[in-house]
């Protein structure tokens, strides 16, 4: 923490008593308005890398003090709920409340400027006086990242050896594999099985996977698309996008197994498939397990796939901005 250097006690006596109002929290792309009332107090200097220079920003912490949408005050709630606390401490790579914070740094910095502070801000920590929050979401935890591990460790294991040893074909997982015809795993209650599709395109440079899921047959559809000879950070890539694939495609058998009720038809936008609730549930799981197993930023993850897979998800660029910033704070 570097020496601070500007009157913080005589600002935050000022901030006290002053609010800050922001629209639309959770970003512009919601069909219903909101503001939401906050409050600011700042708490000392951080040296952090901007475009490769260290450069001085100034921290404070966030009170979420007021909002006028019900809707608005369930997300805040859910988000709260997952975090299983009302204090939240941000780290620096955090984008749990990006689109929120991040229009509260734009109203901050424009205040201090009339105080002679020309400085970057970030916001360390948050804290919950808008919702309400069951008290057993602060001691149950409702992330089934780690209860599912062992499962997608298994089915990530079982289709990149047979990649390894059979490189194209078709083939029906476990049973091709083992003396098993289908997953069965104690968490999940209904069985399932893998179908997997493997090609070898002599003019293709590196390894393509696509995944679906077909809920009728209770089976995960995966294709792997390689060149002849796929260098080892081929191999590693397809060991990421597997990771992140199986993820995604799992969460949807636990749907069904829960009996979520699926849409009769899919939307034929792309912007409103990717943000129907059981997609966003499946590529945040997804998502957050590649960044895991990469150990980089989820955000980085998020935007290389949507940056790398344009031609499969055929979104506009501002749509993609906008399912980008939904994964993102949902996360």
């Amino acid at each position: 923490m570097k020496t601070i250097d500007f009157p913080i006690e005589k600002l935050n006596e000022f901030l006290k008593d002053h609010s800050f109002v922001i629209q639309n929290p959770f970003g512009d792309g919601l069909n219903e308005e909101m503001n939401v009332t906050v409050k600011v107090k700042l708490t000392g200097v951080k040296p952090m890398i901007r475009i490769g220079e260290w450069t001085d920003y100034i921290e404070y912490t966030l009170f979420l003090e007021d909002i006028d949408s019900e809707f608005g005050r369930g997300v805040f709630g859910h988000q709260f709920a997952a975090a299983k606390t009302n204090d939240y401490k941000i780290l620096n790579t955090d984008t749990k409340f990006y689109l929120t914070t991040v229009k509260v740094n734009h109203l901050l910095s424009n205040f201090l400027k009339y105080w002679g502070v020309d400085n970057y801000v970030t916001c360390t920590r948050i804290v919950n006086h808008v919702a309400k929050i069951d008290p057993k979401y602060m001691t149950e935890s409702i992330d089934t990242e780690d209860k599912y591990d062992y499962i997608i460790d298994k089915l990530v294991e079982d289709v990149l050896n047979t990649f390894n040893e059979y490189k194209e074909g078709e083939f029906g997982l476990p049973e091709d594999i083992s003396d098993d015809m289908v997953y069965e795993f104690p968490e999940i209650n209904e069985s399932f099985t893998i179908s997997l599709e493997m090609i070898v395109n002599q003019e293709s440079r590196g390894i393509d996977v696509n995944g679906e899921y077909y809920e009728d047959d209770n089976t995960i559809e995966l294709k792997i698309e390689s060149s002849p000879n796929p260098s080892s950070e081929d191999l590693k890539e397809l060991y990421y996008e597997l990771n992140e694939l199986i993820t995604h495609e799992l969460v949807h058998v636990i749907q069904h197994d829960s009996e979520y009720k699926f849409p009769k038809k899919e939307p034929k936008l792309p912007y409103k498939y990717y943000t129907q609730k059981h997609e966003l549930e499946a590529q945040i799981a997804g998502f957050k397990r590649r960044a895991k197993k990469e150990e980089i930023p989820l955000e980085s993850v998020v935007r290389d796939w949507f940056k790398k897979n344009q031609l499969k998800h055929r979104l506009r660029p501002n749509d993609i901005e906008r399912v980008i910033n939904r994964i993102l704070e949902l996360s």
